[in-house]
């Protein structure tokens, strides 16, 4: 068997980092669901990952990615840009390392985790 194959055998992956929840004063400063995507893409723990990696990573349409994280919603003909796709949330959060886009949309539903776990318990 050859040395390389034998070593990349030995030698596991790294272990994916743990996500990070985002500080509550940069939550309560993102106005919008696009604000707290980009916070969530800007405090990345991998801050070399491009976004080609993560539309690859995501199972995101490469092309859109640039549009998920532009600042601005609309582009310059007026046309409204696309949103991060709801059910990618999940697979954004592990690609990126952090929980913002979670805790914006818990914080605009105006619940705590802890409210909304003791209500899905009661459940």
């Amino acid at each position: 068997m050859p040395v390389a194959q034998q070593l990349s055998q030995q030698v596991p992956p790294p272990p994916a980092a743990p996500k990070r929840f985002a500080r509550p004063e940069e939550i309560s400063q993102c106005q919008t669901y696009r604000d707290a995507v980009r916070l969530a893409w800007e405090t990345r723990s991998r801050p070399h990952m491009t976004q080609r990696t993560l539309a690859e990573e995501c199972g995101l349409y490469a092309p859109h990615v640039s549009q998920y994280l532009h600042a601005t919603p609309v582009d310059h003909k007026g046309n409204r840009r696309l949103d991060l796709p709801a059910d990618r949330i999940a697979a954004f959060e592990q690609a990126v390392g952090n929980h913002a886009v979670t805790q914006y949309l818990v914080q605009s539903a105006m619940l705590t985790i802890m409210e909304e776990v003791i209500s899905q318990r009661r459940a």
